[in-house]
């Protein structure tokens, strides 16, 4: 038996004015490609089962027109599909998939315990599908039958009362555990494991994202990864000495282009305002944005020319005209000593 365990896709999540326009449409379709690609290597590889662990849409942007898009995909499938719905596509009574005729290798969980039973393969898949944003049942002492493979499916923060939190109990009761809504792919007990999201979805996922693979003939178990770009924390230091062309070069040289970039700017330089500015200009990446935590260096000068001296002597010794003394200095060394 080969099983394919995904979740946390989060069809048509809208990034709401966080990146350009034209940047978020393209992580839209990117969770669509690798949709598709996860069911092309379930055909190639001659799946039985696709597990989806929960929010495969956002419920409040996912259309009928989406809908048909992903009916048109799980068509093509060979595998048979189960779904729990989890806190961001919660079956409630408006959700899309009760208005529709499901293709027959399609099945989803309702709001109560239940399994679907695969005689031809003696396994018996178990789960559950949330009926608002915050979900949370006592199932008591779960009876298994292990005349089969009991296989769970579940959207489950264990640590959180809000999302189905499972005791360790109850899970173990299972041959194996396919679970989803925490993103980072996880192992939690030896049957139980959090596939992580499909595709990286912001800043808070680092690292490659995919799918778990089993195969029950080879005894096989391992990561499939299905993401296309990654978003990267990246953390420059900077010292006085660097030019803004030596810093340029330095983080360019880290860029690789489909990523998505979050660079953080520690250390000291000269007009660190400038510099970011110059940064914005001449980077390139796919989608990049700056923290600017640098120090401005204020450099000690000694100014000789005697009519600029005599300039700011005039001034007196009122807060006014100090600040004003202060502000003109400074415009001074910028402008003509390129300080």
């Amino acid at each position: 038996m080969k099983i394919i365990h995904t979740g946390d896709l989060h069809l048509k999540k809208l990034y709401k004015g966080k990146l350009p326009l034209e940047v978020s449409n393209k992580l839209l379709e990117d969770a669509w490609r690798a949709l598709f690609e996860v069911f092309e290597f379930s055909n190639e590889v001659e799946a039985d089962i696709i597990l989806i662990a929960g929010d495969l849409f956002e419920k409040e942007y996912f259309n009928l027109r989406d809908l048909n898009r992903f009916l048109d995909l799980v068509r093509n499938v060979k595998a048979k599909i189960f779904i729990a719905f989890g806190n961001h596509d919660y079956l409630s009574e408006d959700n899309l998939f009760l208005k529709v005729d499901l293709p027959e290798n399609l099945y989803i969980f309702k709001n109560n315990l239940d399994y679907f039973e695969l005689s031809e393969l003696k396994t018996r898949i178990y789960g559950i599908s949330y009926d608002s944003y915050a979900f949370n049942r006592n199932f008591g002492d779960l009876d298994l039958d292990e005349e089969f493979i009991n296989i769970g499916l579940f959207h489950s923060d264990l640590k959180d009362e809000r999302y189905l939190p499972l005791s360790k109990d109850f899970l173990q009761k299972f041959n194996y555990v396919a679970l989803g809504h925490i993103h980072k792919r996880a192992k939690v007990y030896d049957n139980t494991y959090y596939s992580g999201s499909l595709i990286p979805l912001s800043f808070k996922d680092e690292g490659k994202r995919g799918i778990i693979y089993l195969d029950d003939e080879k005894k096989s178990f391992e990561f499939k990864n299905f993401s296309k770009r990654e978003f990267i924390n990246l953390e420059i230091n900077l010292n006085k000495e660097m030019t803004f062309s030596d810093i340029l070069g330095s983080i360019q040289e880290n860029i690789y282009q489909d990523n998505l970039y979050r660079i953080r700017l520690r250390g000291e330089t000269k007009h660190p305002e400038d510099l970011e500015n110059f940064l914005r200009e001449n980077l390139n990446a796919f989608y990049f944005e700056i923290l600017n935590e640098l120090y401005d260096i204020e450099e000690d000068f000694e100014i000789e020319d005697k009519y600029i001296l005599e300039f700011l002597n005039s001034f007196g010794s009122s807060k006014t005209q100090m600040d004003a003394k202060e502000l003109s200095k400074k415009y001074i060394l910028e402008q003509y000593y390129d300080i």
